[in-house]
């Protein structure tokens, strides 16, 4: 080969490496500006007219368009990897048919259709994500996303407090970038779980990952969110449990021990003593009016058992199967403000058993991972225990454009598929292949 050819040969070479670098940097903006949409943040805010909440920005509906040609596009790119995690884990998918075949039983067809698409599309973004980025990708971005969120919330609400900050009702409490107090507490609070597991994947961008950590809680006591205080601690405790797991080896059943004895006291003190126990988080036991809204709920579960009123309906009309219950209670509640019981209602007792089977499989292979994982194991855990925490107080299972949604997809697929353990400083060997774990030799 002459010295010209040799020149030509490289030249291309490193002419494809530059193209390939813009088309690598290109992708992953477009899945930072879909996962921040996803987020909500910002849209909602400065969309909403504060003088007429129920009000809904056509602008903000639209936007979802281009979002989900960028899902399509990506999907094409990544359909061999997508078809591969599918294949693993079939009762995903199963899940969100049943959300599109209550269509033909749905109380309002056209509307159940529509949002239907949505959830397939929001779901497909999650298995997306699982089939572009391994483990410590996955976390890495979502990290970003969250590190984002928290310095623009507290951008807002410093020098925009108008926005950022409630001034009637909940007044003084910090919403950041969301439109309502819960919304910014629940966010940073999964944002305080998210840069814990980044670290933990990466302990060299510690300098990076526990200043945003810090500055997450920090936001959720902005908040005065007790719900995200709580499942900020709950996650902050288990992340030093499960170190502590993986580094002592003598000192896991005393943990194991220490946990059953904790759940047991708790769950002694909310039978014997509710009112003292919801007391000591700033509670009262309706969960402020929480357990009224599913007391009467459970009616209207009645009626439709086994398939629900239709995916996506039910609060939609003001005199429709929701009215009752508005008219009991008093106010205009938009949703049952619990998962499990938003599903029941959506897609019935045919939809909640679909779910349960596909979430009692993602927990067990997570808790797998304590076995034969690496430091993805805080992820999976602490990802799933947080997604179970917060399904009890706002409606995350099979919602579509919800980023909660989409990391609970991202995290099942992969761990369905049984992905390679992602550790810093060994072969990465397919899971199968990796032999029950010593973590006292290794970095944790």
């Amino acid at each position: 080969m002459s010295a010209s050819q040799t020149f030509s040969q490289a030249h291309l070479q490193q002419r494809n490496f530059a193209v390939g670098g813009v088309l690598r940097g290109a992708e992953n903006l477009i899945f930072f500006l879909l996962l921040f949409q996803f987020s909500t943040a910002l849209i909602a805010l400065f969309l909403t007219d504060f003088n007429n909440p129920e009000y809904q920005s056509p602008l903000a509906r639209m936007l979802w368009f281009p979002g989900y040609a960028a899902i399509l596009a990506l999907l094409v790119r990544t359909l061999p990897q997508v078809m591969r995690l599918v294949a693993f884990n079939p009762i995903l998918i199963i899940c969100v048919l049943i959300c599109g075949v209550s269509f033909f039983w749905s109380v309002s067809p056209g509307i159940t259709l529509r949002r239907s698409i949505a959830v397939l599309l929001t779901t497909l973004f999650g298995l997306v994500l699982a089939a572009r980025y391994d483990w410590n990708g996955l976390v890495q971005r979502l990290a970003i996303l969250f590190g984002v969120t928290a310095i623009l919330s507290l951008l807002i609400a410093v020098f925009l407090p108008f926005y950022g900050i409630h001034s009637e009702v909940h007044a003084g409490a910090w919403r950041g970038a969301w439109i309502e107090k819960n919304y910014m507490g629940g966010f940073m609070a999964k944002g305080v779980i998210v840069t814990l597991c980044a670290f933990a994947m990466r302990p060299d961008r510690g300098w990076i990952w526990l200043p945003l950590c810090a500055l997450c809680l920090f936001l959720v006591l902005q908040s005065t969110s007790k719900t995200a205080l709580l499942i900020s601690l709950l996650g902050i405790g288990g992340f030093i449990v499960l170190r502590l797991y993986r580094r002592y080896t003598f000192v896991r059943p005393m943990l194991v021990l220490s946990i059953l004895l904790v759940l047991s006291t708790i769950t002694g003190m909310l039978m014997f003593a509710p009112d003292f126990t919801f007391a000591l988080i700033g509670k009262e036991r309706t969960l402020t009016g929480r357990t009224d809204i599913w007391s009467g709920l459970i009616a209207s579960i009645q009626t439709r058992p086994w398939l629900g009123h239709g995916y996506g309906v039910y609060w939609l009309d003001p005199l429709g199967s929701s009215y009752y219950v508005r008219l009991q209670l008093e106010w205009g509640i938009p949703s049952a403000h619990n998962g499990w019981l938003e599903t029941w209602l959506s897609t019935g007792a045919l939809g909640v058993g679909a779910f349960s089977i596909l979430f009692v499989g993602t927990i067990i292979l997570a808790f797998d991972r304590l076995r034969k994982g690496g430091t993805e194991t805080y992820w999976v855990i602490l990802s799933t225990i947080m997604f179970l925490g917060f399904s009890m107080s706002e409606s995350t299972i099979l919602q579509q454009n919800d980023l909660s949604w989409v990391m609970f997809v991202a995290t099942s697929a992969k761990l369905f598929a049984f992905e390679k353990p992602f550790w810093r400083d060994r072969v990465r060997l397919p899971y199968f292949l990796v032999k029950r774990t010593d973590y006292t030799k290794l970095p944790v």
